[in-house]
Protein backbone atom coordinates (compact mmCIF):
# COMPACT_ATOMS: atom_id res chain seq x y z
CA UNK A 1 0.00 0.00 0.00
CA UNK A 2 2.77 2.08 0.60
CA UNK A 3 4.70 2.00 -2.49
CA UNK A 4 1.44 2.61 -4.58
CA UNK A 5 1.60 5.63 -2.40
CA UNK A 6 5.04 6.74 -3.20
CA UNK A 7 4.36 5.51 -7.15
CA UNK A 8 1.50 8.34 -6.84
CA UNK A 9 3.42 10.96 -5.10
CA UNK A 10 6.07 10.50 -7.84
CA UNK A 11 4.37 10.40 -10.49
CA UNK A 12 2.54 13.73 -9.34
CA UNK A 13 5.74 15.14 -8.83
CA UNK A 14 6.89 14.10 -12.32
CA UNK A 15 3.85 16.11 -13.83
CA UNK A 16 4.96 19.60 -15.01
CA UNK A 17 3.73 22.57 -13.18
CA UNK A 18 0.63 23.65 -15.49
CA UNK A 19 -0.59 20.13 -15.43
CA UNK A 20 -0.35 19.98 -11.27
CA UNK A 21 -2.81 23.19 -11.05
CA UNK A 22 -5.24 22.32 -13.51
CA UNK A 23 -5.24 18.70 -12.41
CA UNK A 24 -5.78 19.65 -8.66
CA UNK A 25 -8.14 22.52 -9.72
CA UNK A 26 -10.58 19.55 -10.56
CA UNK A 27 -9.94 17.82 -8.33
CA UNK A 28 -10.97 20.58 -5.81
CA UNK A 29 -14.38 21.14 -7.59
CA UNK A 30 -15.03 17.71 -7.98
CA UNK A 31 -14.65 17.60 -4.13
CA UNK A 32 -16.85 20.57 -3.57
CA UNK A 33 -19.46 19.49 -5.41
CA UNK A 34 -19.67 15.86 -4.59
CA UNK A 35 -19.32 17.00 -1.62
CA UNK A 36 -22.38 19.45 -1.21
CA UNK A 37 -24.93 16.33 -3.34
CA UNK A 38 -23.91 14.60 -0.75
CA UNK A 39 -24.44 16.67 2.31
CA UNK A 40 -27.85 17.45 0.29
CA UNK A 41 -28.80 13.84 -0.25
CA UNK A 42 -27.86 12.98 3.21
CA UNK A 43 -29.59 16.18 4.76
CA UNK A 44 -32.26 16.10 7.49
CA UNK A 45 -35.76 16.85 6.11
CA UNK A 46 -37.68 18.64 8.67
CA UNK A 47 -41.28 19.53 8.90
CA UNK A 48 -43.35 21.53 11.22
CA UNK A 49 -45.47 19.60 13.57
CA UNK A 50 -46.83 22.40 15.91
CA UNK A 51 -47.60 26.57 14.76
CA UNK A 52 -48.60 29.62 16.42
CA UNK A 53 -47.58 27.73 20.25
CA UNK A 54 -47.64 29.73 23.37
CA UNK A 55 -44.63 30.23 25.30
CA UNK A 56 -45.60 27.54 27.35
CA UNK A 57 -46.72 24.54 25.25
CA UNK A 58 -43.55 25.03 23.37
CA UNK A 59 -41.25 25.33 26.65
CA UNK A 60 -42.96 22.01 27.79
CA UNK A 61 -43.13 20.41 24.04
CA UNK A 62 -39.25 20.93 23.73
CA UNK A 63 -38.50 19.39 27.01
CA UNK A 64 -39.83 16.43 26.23
CA UNK A 65 -38.17 16.06 22.62
CA UNK A 66 -35.01 16.28 25.15
CA UNK A 67 -35.97 13.76 27.40
CA UNK A 68 -36.82 11.18 23.71
CA UNK A 69 -33.72 12.81 21.99
CA UNK A 70 -35.60 14.05 19.19
CA UNK A 71 -33.87 16.59 16.97
CA UNK A 72 -35.80 19.59 16.43
CA UNK A 73 -35.24 23.54 15.35
CA UNK A 74 -37.59 26.35 16.35
CA UNK A 75 -38.80 28.84 13.80
CA UNK A 76 -41.29 31.92 13.87
CA UNK A 77 -39.86 33.54 17.24
CA UNK A 78 -40.12 30.18 19.27
CA UNK A 79 -43.95 29.61 18.06
CA UNK A 80 -43.00 26.92 15.22
CA UNK A 81 -41.26 23.65 16.32
CA UNK A 82 -40.04 21.23 13.65
CA UNK A 83 -38.86 17.70 13.85
CA UNK A 84 -37.70 14.93 11.00
CA UNK A 85 -40.33 14.17 8.79
CA UNK A 86 -40.46 10.83 9.77
CA UNK A 87 -40.95 11.72 13.57
CA UNK A 88 -44.29 14.22 12.59
CA UNK A 89 -46.86 11.60 13.79
CA UNK A 90 -45.15 10.09 16.47
CA UNK A 91 -44.81 13.05 17.76
CA UNK A 92 -48.01 14.30 17.91
CA UNK A 93 -49.38 11.68 18.71
CA UNK A 94 -46.95 11.27 21.95
CA UNK A 95 -48.03 14.87 22.47
CA UNK A 96 -51.83 14.70 22.23
CA UNK A 97 -50.86 11.78 25.23
CA UNK A 98 -49.21 14.23 27.73
CA UNK A 99 -52.63 16.29 27.05
CA UNK A 100 -50.31 19.02 25.02
CA UNK A 101 -50.60 21.87 23.68
CA UNK A 102 -53.24 23.11 25.96
CA UNK A 103 -53.18 26.59 24.31
CA UNK A 104 -54.25 29.69 26.45
CA UNK A 105 -57.50 28.51 27.04
CA UNK A 106 -58.18 25.87 30.02
CA UNK A 107 -60.73 23.36 28.85
CA UNK A 108 -62.41 20.69 31.07
CA UNK A 109 -59.30 19.48 32.62
CA UNK A 110 -59.67 22.09 35.48
CA UNK A 111 -62.27 19.41 36.91
CA UNK A 112 -59.39 16.97 37.23
CA UNK A 113 -58.39 18.33 41.09
CA UNK A 114 -61.53 18.09 42.68
CA UNK A 115 -61.26 20.32 45.74
CA UNK A 116 -63.92 19.77 48.42
CA UNK A 117 -63.82 23.47 49.74
CA UNK A 118 -65.08 25.03 46.48
CA UNK A 119 -68.09 27.40 46.49
CA UNK A 120 -70.56 26.52 44.08
CA UNK A 121 -70.20 30.10 42.93
CA UNK A 122 -66.54 29.12 41.97
CA UNK A 123 -67.80 25.80 40.48
CA UNK A 124 -70.07 27.81 38.54
CA UNK A 125 -67.50 30.39 37.06
CA UNK A 126 -64.85 27.22 36.39
CA UNK A 127 -68.00 25.53 34.12
CA UNK A 128 -67.91 28.46 32.24
CA UNK A 129 -64.49 29.09 31.43
CA UNK A 130 -64.17 25.45 31.11
CA UNK A 131 -67.24 25.43 28.33
CA UNK A 132 -65.17 28.73 26.45
CA UNK A 133 -62.01 27.11 26.64
CA UNK A 134 -63.70 23.83 24.85
CA UNK A 135 -65.56 26.18 22.32
CA UNK A 136 -62.11 28.38 21.51
CA UNK A 137 -60.11 24.70 21.16
CA UNK A 138 -63.16 23.64 18.48
CA UNK A 139 -63.02 26.26 16.69
CA UNK A 140 -59.29 26.86 16.11
CA UNK A 141 -59.73 23.52 14.32
CA UNK A 142 -60.61 25.28 11.00
CA UNK A 143 -58.14 25.77 8.64
CA UNK A 144 -57.98 29.57 8.12
CA UNK A 145 -58.47 30.39 12.23
CA UNK A 146 -55.24 30.87 14.26
CA UNK A 147 -56.41 31.68 17.32
CA UNK A 148 -59.89 32.11 19.14
CA UNK A 149 -61.90 33.43 22.13
CA UNK A 150 -64.96 33.24 23.22
CA UNK A 151 -66.96 34.99 25.73
CA UNK A 152 -70.27 33.82 27.49
CA UNK A 153 -72.38 35.57 29.28
CA UNK A 154 -74.82 33.47 31.67
CA UNK A 155 -77.77 36.07 33.57
CA UNK A 156 -78.23 35.25 36.93
CA UNK A 157 -81.37 32.39 37.71
CA UNK A 158 -84.28 33.84 38.76
CA UNK A 159 -87.73 32.36 40.39
CA UNK A 160 -89.87 34.76 38.05
CA UNK A 161 -90.45 34.07 34.51
CA UNK A 162 -90.49 37.73 34.02
CA UNK A 163 -87.15 38.54 35.28
CA UNK A 164 -85.14 35.35 33.24
CA UNK A 165 -83.05 36.87 30.69
CA UNK A 166 -81.41 34.57 28.00
CA UNK A 167 -77.73 34.14 27.71
CA UNK A 168 -75.13 36.04 24.77
CA UNK A 169 -72.24 35.34 23.64
CA UNK A 170 -69.22 36.90 21.79
CA UNK A 171 -66.48 35.09 19.92
CA UNK A 172 -63.42 36.79 18.55
CA UNK A 173 -61.09 35.26 16.07
CA UNK A 174 -57.59 35.41 14.52
CA UNK A 175 -57.87 34.28 10.84
CA UNK A 176 -55.05 33.56 8.47
CA UNK A 177 -57.56 33.91 5.23
CA UNK A 178 -61.13 35.24 4.50
CA UNK A 179 -63.51 33.14 6.59
CA UNK A 180 -66.16 32.35 4.50
CA UNK A 181 -69.79 33.11 5.39
CA UNK A 182 -70.66 29.36 5.48
CA UNK A 183 -68.10 28.70 7.94
CA UNK A 184 -68.88 31.87 9.73
CA UNK A 185 -72.42 30.49 10.32
CA UNK A 186 -70.99 27.04 11.18
CA UNK A 187 -68.85 28.96 14.66
CA UNK A 188 -72.20 30.71 15.47
CA UNK A 189 -74.60 27.74 15.34
CA UNK A 190 -71.31 25.68 17.11
CA UNK A 191 -71.41 28.24 19.60
CA UNK A 192 -75.28 28.21 19.99
CA UNK A 193 -75.65 24.82 20.54
CA UNK A 194 -73.00 24.47 23.09
CA UNK A 195 -74.45 26.17 25.86
CA UNK A 196 -78.23 26.28 27.15
CA UNK A 197 -80.74 28.09 25.82
CA UNK A 198 -78.48 30.36 23.50
CA UNK A 199 -79.82 31.53 20.13
CA UNK A 200 -77.61 31.68 17.08
CA UNK A 201 -79.17 35.87 17.07
CA UNK A 202 -77.58 36.03 20.37
CA UNK A 203 -74.24 35.25 19.00
CA UNK A 204 -71.90 37.91 17.91
CA UNK A 205 -68.64 37.16 15.98
CA UNK A 206 -65.61 39.27 14.96
CA UNK A 207 -61.90 39.24 13.86
CA UNK A 208 -58.97 40.61 15.14
CA UNK A 209 -58.61 43.80 12.45
CA UNK A 210 -62.34 45.03 13.93
CA UNK A 211 -64.50 43.43 11.41
CA UNK A 212 -67.82 42.03 12.17
CA UNK A 213 -68.61 38.71 10.43
CA UNK A 214 -71.72 38.10 12.29
CA UNK A 215 -74.34 39.59 14.48
CA UNK A 216 -76.54 36.60 14.95
CA UNK A 217 -78.78 35.22 12.02
CA UNK A 218 -80.66 37.66 10.06
CA UNK A 219 -84.21 36.94 9.04
CA UNK A 220 -83.14 37.44 5.51
CA UNK A 221 -80.39 35.10 5.86
CA UNK A 222 -82.74 32.82 6.88
CA UNK A 223 -85.02 33.00 4.86
CA UNK A 224 -82.00 32.46 1.87
CA UNK A 225 -81.06 29.26 4.08
CA UNK A 226 -84.18 27.86 3.92
CA UNK A 227 -84.83 28.23 0.25
CA UNK A 228 -81.37 26.68 -0.35
CA UNK A 229 -82.59 23.67 1.60
CA UNK A 230 -86.15 23.23 -0.09
CA UNK A 231 -84.46 23.14 -3.50
CA UNK A 232 -81.90 20.67 -2.25
CA UNK A 233 -84.95 18.96 -1.36
CA UNK A 234 -86.77 19.00 -4.44
CA UNK A 235 -83.95 18.25 -6.91
CA UNK A 236 -82.68 15.27 -4.86
CA UNK A 237 -86.25 14.37 -4.81
CA UNK A 238 -86.63 14.15 -8.63
CA UNK A 239 -83.36 12.32 -9.07
CA UNK A 240 -84.47 9.69 -7.12
CA UNK A 241 -87.65 9.22 -8.64
CA UNK A 242 -86.20 9.73 -12.63
CA UNK A 243 -82.68 7.22 -11.16
CA UNK A 244 -85.39 4.32 -9.94
CA UNK A 245 -87.62 4.76 -13.49
CA UNK A 246 -84.18 5.00 -15.43
CA UNK A 247 -82.56 2.01 -13.96
CA UNK A 248 -85.97 0.14 -14.62
CA UNK A 249 -86.16 1.06 -18.16
CA UNK A 250 -82.69 0.11 -19.16
CA UNK A 251 -82.99 -3.41 -17.69
CA UNK A 252 -85.57 -4.07 -20.32
CA UNK A 253 -84.38 -1.64 -23.34
CA UNK A 254 -80.75 -2.02 -22.38
CA UNK A 255 -78.14 0.25 -20.59
CA UNK A 256 -77.62 3.59 -22.31
CA UNK A 257 -81.15 3.81 -23.93
CA UNK A 258 -83.66 5.30 -21.63
CA UNK A 259 -83.55 9.28 -20.86
CA UNK A 260 -86.07 9.90 -17.92
CA UNK A 261 -86.31 12.91 -16.55
CA UNK A 262 -88.77 14.32 -13.86
CA UNK A 263 -90.55 17.67 -12.46
CA UNK A 264 -92.09 17.60 -9.17
CA UNK A 265 -94.41 20.61 -8.36
CA UNK A 266 -93.97 20.84 -4.33
CA UNK A 267 -95.79 23.46 -1.34
CA UNK A 268 -93.34 24.18 0.78
CA UNK A 269 -96.42 26.01 3.24
CA UNK A 270 -96.77 24.71 7.09
CA UNK A 271 -100.31 25.02 7.14
CA UNK A 272 -101.50 24.71 10.64
CA UNK A 273 -106.08 24.51 9.95
CA UNK A 274 -107.91 24.19 13.33
CA UNK A 275 -111.80 23.47 12.45
CA UNK A 276 -114.97 23.10 14.08
CA UNK A 277 -118.39 22.23 12.53
CA UNK A 278 -121.22 21.80 13.64
CA UNK A 279 -124.23 19.61 12.08
CA UNK A 280 -127.51 20.91 12.85
CA UNK A 281 -129.48 17.76 11.10
CA UNK A 282 -127.52 15.03 13.54
CA UNK A 283 -128.87 15.59 17.12
CA UNK A 284 -127.39 13.76 20.01
CA UNK A 285 -129.37 13.14 23.21
CA UNK A 286 -126.90 15.42 25.70
CA UNK A 287 -129.25 14.95 29.11
CA UNK A 288 -132.82 13.75 30.44
CA UNK A 289 -134.66 14.84 33.06
CA UNK A 290 -138.49 12.83 34.52
CA UNK A 291 -139.71 14.40 37.11
CA UNK A 292 -143.33 12.89 38.45
CA UNK A 293 -145.34 14.35 41.19
CA UNK A 294 -148.43 12.17 43.23
CA UNK A 295 -150.68 13.50 45.88
CA UNK A 296 -153.70 12.04 47.41
CA UNK A 297 -156.15 14.44 49.22
CA UNK A 298 -158.70 12.51 51.97
CA UNK A 299 -161.55 15.10 53.75
CA UNK A 300 -164.42 13.76 56.12
CA UNK A 301 -167.84 15.89 56.63
CA UNK A 302 -168.30 18.16 59.44
CA UNK A 303 -170.72 17.18 62.51
CA UNK A 304 -174.37 19.21 62.44
CA UNK A 305 -174.51 21.53 65.58
CA UNK A 306 -177.65 21.80 67.37
CA UNK A 307 -178.34 24.95 69.17
CA UNK A 308 -180.01 22.92 72.32
CA UNK A 309 -177.14 20.42 72.74
CA UNK A 310 -173.96 22.04 71.51
CA UNK A 311 -172.34 18.52 72.24
CA UNK A 312 -171.11 17.31 68.58
CA UNK A 313 -173.32 15.00 67.07
CA UNK A 314 -171.71 11.54 66.85
CA UNK A 315 -173.18 10.83 63.91
CA UNK A 316 -170.56 9.20 61.17
CA UNK A 317 -170.34 10.60 58.16
CA UNK A 318 -169.16 9.53 54.84
CA UNK A 319 -165.18 10.68 53.90
CA UNK A 320 -163.73 11.89 50.67
CA UNK A 321 -160.57 11.39 48.88
CA UNK A 322 -159.23 13.51 46.07
CA UNK A 323 -156.16 11.75 44.26
CA UNK A 324 -153.72 13.93 41.50
CA UNK A 325 -150.71 12.98 40.00
CA UNK A 326 -147.96 15.24 37.66
CA UNK A 327 -145.15 14.12 35.44
CA UNK A 328 -142.75 15.94 33.54
CA UNK A 329 -140.10 14.96 31.38
CA UNK A 330 -137.33 17.70 29.81
CA UNK A 331 -134.86 16.31 27.42
CA UNK A 332 -131.30 18.49 26.42
CA UNK A 333 -130.05 17.85 22.67
CA UNK A 334 -126.06 18.88 21.40
CA UNK A 335 -125.87 19.58 17.93
CA UNK A 336 -123.22 17.25 16.27
CA UNK A 337 -119.94 19.51 16.83
CA UNK A 338 -116.48 18.02 15.18
CA UNK A 339 -113.18 19.83 15.99
CA UNK A 340 -110.12 19.01 13.93
CA UNK A 341 -106.77 20.16 13.72
CA UNK A 342 -104.96 19.75 10.83
CA UNK A 343 -101.45 20.49 10.36
CA UNK A 344 -100.06 19.74 6.52
CA UNK A 345 -96.29 18.71 6.23
CA UNK A 346 -93.63 20.51 4.60
CA UNK A 347 -92.61 19.54 1.14
CA UNK A 348 -96.38 17.82 -0.06
CA UNK A 349 -96.19 17.10 -3.68
CA UNK A 350 -98.74 18.69 -5.68
CA UNK A 351 -97.81 17.22 -9.03
CA UNK A 352 -95.48 15.17 -10.88
CA UNK A 353 -94.33 15.49 -14.22
CA UNK A 354 -92.10 12.41 -15.91
CA UNK A 355 -91.14 12.67 -19.92
CA UNK A 356 -88.69 9.29 -20.79
CA UNK A 357 -87.02 8.96 -23.88
CA UNK A 358 -86.97 5.82 -25.53
CA UNK A 359 -84.23 4.87 -28.21
CA UNK A 360 -85.51 1.81 -30.87
CA UNK A 361 -84.80 -1.33 -32.23
CA UNK A 362 -81.87 -1.40 -34.76
CA UNK A 363 -82.16 -4.32 -37.91
CA UNK A 364 -78.92 -5.64 -40.27
CA UNK A 365 -79.85 -4.43 -43.71
CA UNK A 366 -77.78 -5.41 -46.81
CA UNK A 367 -77.58 -2.56 -49.61
CA UNK A 368 -77.28 -2.72 -53.41
CA UNK A 369 -73.55 -2.17 -52.97
CA UNK A 370 -72.96 -5.17 -50.50
CA UNK A 371 -72.30 -3.25 -47.48
CA UNK A 372 -74.36 -4.01 -44.06
CA UNK A 373 -76.41 -0.93 -42.34
CA UNK A 374 -77.89 -0.59 -39.52
CA UNK A 375 -81.56 0.41 -39.90
CA UNK A 376 -83.58 2.08 -37.00
CA UNK A 377 -87.00 0.85 -36.62
CA UNK A 378 -89.00 2.70 -33.98
CA UNK A 379 -90.88 1.07 -31.32
CA UNK A 380 -94.97 0.36 -31.99
CA UNK A 381 -97.43 2.52 -30.13
CA UNK A 382 -98.88 -0.66 -28.00
CA UNK A 383 -95.10 -0.86 -26.68
CA UNK A 384 -94.92 2.99 -25.44
CA UNK A 385 -98.33 2.25 -24.19
CA UNK A 386 -96.80 -0.85 -21.66
CA UNK A 387 -93.80 1.58 -21.08
CA UNK A 388 -96.29 4.29 -19.94
CA UNK A 389 -98.15 1.79 -17.87
CA UNK A 390 -95.00 0.67 -16.32
CA UNK A 391 -93.82 4.15 -15.42
CA UNK A 392 -96.89 5.21 -13.66
CA UNK A 393 -96.63 2.34 -11.69
CA UNK A 394 -93.19 3.29 -10.69
CA UNK A 395 -93.61 6.92 -9.90
CA UNK A 396 -97.06 6.51 -8.04
CA UNK A 397 -99.32 7.99 -10.85
CA UNK A 398 -102.30 9.87 -9.29
CA UNK A 399 -105.18 11.64 -11.75
CA UNK A 400 -106.26 13.42 -8.71
CA UNK A 401 -102.88 16.04 -8.59
CA UNK A 402 -102.91 16.00 -12.70
CA UNK A 403 -100.31 13.95 -12.73
CA UNK A 404 -98.48 13.89 -16.22
CA UNK A 405 -96.79 11.13 -18.15
CA UNK A 406 -95.20 11.21 -21.55
CA UNK A 407 -93.30 8.01 -23.02
CA UNK A 408 -91.49 8.67 -26.48
CA UNK A 409 -89.08 6.50 -28.67
CA UNK A 410 -86.34 8.48 -31.18
CA UNK A 411 -83.42 7.38 -32.53
CA UNK A 412 -80.48 8.11 -30.18
CA UNK A 413 -77.08 9.62 -31.70
CA UNK A 414 -74.01 7.80 -31.01
CA UNK A 415 -70.58 8.77 -30.84
CA UNK A 416 -67.63 6.28 -29.91
CA UNK A 417 -65.31 8.12 -28.00
CA UNK A 418 -62.07 6.53 -27.40
CA UNK A 419 -61.24 6.18 -23.99
CA UNK A 420 -57.82 7.61 -23.26
CA UNK A 421 -56.73 5.32 -20.18
CA UNK A 422 -53.70 6.17 -19.06
CA UNK A 423 -51.29 3.03 -19.02
CA UNK A 424 -50.49 0.71 -15.97
CA UNK A 425 -46.69 1.58 -16.05
CA UNK A 426 -44.84 2.03 -12.94
CA UNK A 427 -45.51 4.56 -9.84
CA UNK A 428 -41.56 6.38 -10.28
CA UNK A 429 -43.01 9.25 -7.76
CA UNK A 430 -43.72 5.75 -5.35
CA UNK A 431 -40.07 4.73 -6.25
CA UNK A 432 -38.09 7.68 -6.24
CA UNK A 433 -39.73 8.80 -2.31
CA UNK A 434 -38.66 5.22 -1.02
CA UNK A 435 -35.36 4.68 -2.79
CA UNK A 436 -34.33 8.07 -3.59
CA UNK A 437 -31.45 8.90 -1.16
CA UNK A 438 -29.78 5.47 -1.58
CA UNK A 439 -30.06 6.11 -5.50
CA UNK A 440 -28.46 9.61 -4.92
CA UNK A 441 -25.07 7.82 -2.98
CA UNK A 442 -25.19 5.54 -5.71
CA UNK A 443 -24.58 8.52 -8.05
CA UNK A 444 -22.06 10.19 -6.06
CA UNK A 445 -20.20 6.87 -5.66
CA UNK A 446 -19.82 6.63 -9.42
CA UNK A 447 -18.98 9.97 -9.87
CA UNK A 448 -15.98 9.86 -7.78
CA UNK A 449 -14.78 7.00 -9.36
CA UNK A 450 -15.66 8.66 -12.74
CA UNK A 451 -13.63 11.94 -12.12
CA UNK A 452 -11.12 11.17 -9.79
CA UNK A 453 -10.50 7.76 -9.17
CA UNK A 454 -10.33 6.61 -12.88
CA UNK A 455 -8.27 9.94 -13.98
CA UNK A 456 -5.56 8.93 -11.27
CA UNK A 457 -5.27 5.54 -12.40
CA UNK A 458 -4.76 7.39 -15.73
CA UNK A 459 -1.99 9.55 -14.93
CA UNK A 460 -0.17 7.25 -13.70
CA UNK A 461 -0.24 4.78 -16.33
CA UNK A 462 0.92 7.49 -18.72
CA UNK A 463 3.70 8.68 -16.66
CA UNK A 464 4.93 4.86 -15.54
CA UNK A 465 4.58 4.51 -19.56
CA UNK A 466 6.81 7.34 -19.70
CA UNK A 467 9.16 6.77 -17.22
CA UNK A 468 9.49 3.45 -18.31
CA UNK A 469 10.62 4.75 -22.05
CA UNK A 470 12.85 6.87 -20.87
CA UNK A 471 15.11 4.28 -19.00
CA UNK A 472 14.76 1.52 -21.90
CA UNK A 473 16.46 4.55 -24.07
CA UNK A 474 18.94 5.13 -21.52
CA UNK A 475 20.09 1.68 -20.75
CA UNK A 476 19.78 0.17 -24.09
CA UNK A 477 20.45 2.70 -26.62
CA UNK A 478 22.92 5.08 -25.30
CA UNK A 479 26.16 3.59 -26.75
CA UNK A 480 24.43 3.16 -30.39
CA UNK A 481 23.65 6.65 -30.01
CA UNK A 482 27.11 7.41 -29.49
CA UNK A 483 28.26 5.32 -32.44
CA UNK A 484 25.68 6.11 -34.31
CA UNK A 485 26.79 9.05 -37.14
CA UNK A 486 25.36 12.28 -36.87
CA UNK A 487 22.87 12.28 -39.40
CA UNK A 488 21.21 9.15 -38.21
CA UNK A 489 21.36 10.69 -34.45
CA UNK A 490 18.00 11.07 -33.18
CA UNK A 491 16.62 14.46 -31.63
CA UNK A 492 17.41 15.27 -28.46
CA UNK A 493 13.96 14.74 -26.31
CA UNK A 494 12.20 18.38 -25.70
CA UNK A 495 13.35 18.53 -21.81
CA UNK A 496 16.98 18.46 -22.32
CA UNK A 497 18.78 22.08 -21.23
CA UNK A 498 19.77 25.06 -23.29
CA UNK A 499 23.63 23.89 -22.95
CA UNK A 500 22.87 20.82 -24.29
CA UNK A 501 21.16 22.28 -27.36
CA UNK A 502 23.74 24.38 -28.19
CA UNK A 503 26.46 21.35 -28.15
CA UNK A 504 24.59 19.39 -30.65
CA UNK A 505 23.34 22.48 -32.77
CA UNK A 506 27.59 23.28 -33.27
CA UNK A 507 28.16 19.47 -33.71
CA UNK A 508 25.84 19.86 -36.97
CA UNK A 509 26.90 23.11 -38.26
CA UNK A 510 30.48 23.66 -37.75
CA UNK A 511 30.86 27.21 -40.26
CA UNK A 512 27.87 28.66 -38.79
CA UNK A 513 28.66 28.12 -35.63
CA UNK A 514 32.60 29.53 -36.40
CA UNK A 515 31.14 32.55 -37.88
CA UNK A 516 28.61 33.33 -35.28
CA UNK A 517 31.67 32.91 -32.48
CA UNK A 518 33.45 35.55 -34.81
CA UNK A 519 30.72 38.02 -35.26
CA UNK A 520 30.48 37.88 -31.55
CA UNK A 521 33.94 38.97 -31.08
CA UNK A 522 33.90 41.47 -33.44
CA UNK A 523 30.97 43.20 -31.63
CA UNK A 524 33.06 42.79 -28.44
CA UNK A 525 36.15 44.35 -29.80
Amino acid sequence: MSQLFEQIIGIYRSLPASRKVLMGSVLLLVVAGLSVMFLWANKIDFQSVYTNLTPEDASQIVERLKEQKIPYQLTGNGNVIMVPADKVYDVRLAMAGAGIPKGNAVGFEIFDETNFGTTEFVQKLNYQRALQGELARTIKQFREVIDARVMIVMPKTSVFIEDVKPPSASVLLKTRSHLARDKVAAVVHLVSSAVENLTPDRVTVVDTTGKVLSTGVPEQEKADGMANKQLDYKLGFEQNLAGRIQTMLERIVGEGKAIVRATVDMDFNQVDINEEIFDPEVQIVRSRQNTMESQDQKSAPAAAASSVNPVTSTRTAKETSDVSKRQDETVNYEINRTVRRIVRPVGSVKRVSVAAVLDGKYEAETGKDGNVARKYVARSPEELEQFKKIVQKAMGYDADREDQVSVESFPFSYMTELEMTEPAGFDWSVFAKQHGRSLINIFLVLMVFLFIVRPLIKSMKEVRSEVGGQAMLTAEGEQALLEAPESDLLPEPEFSSNRSKAIRQAQQDVEKTATLVRTWVNEAG
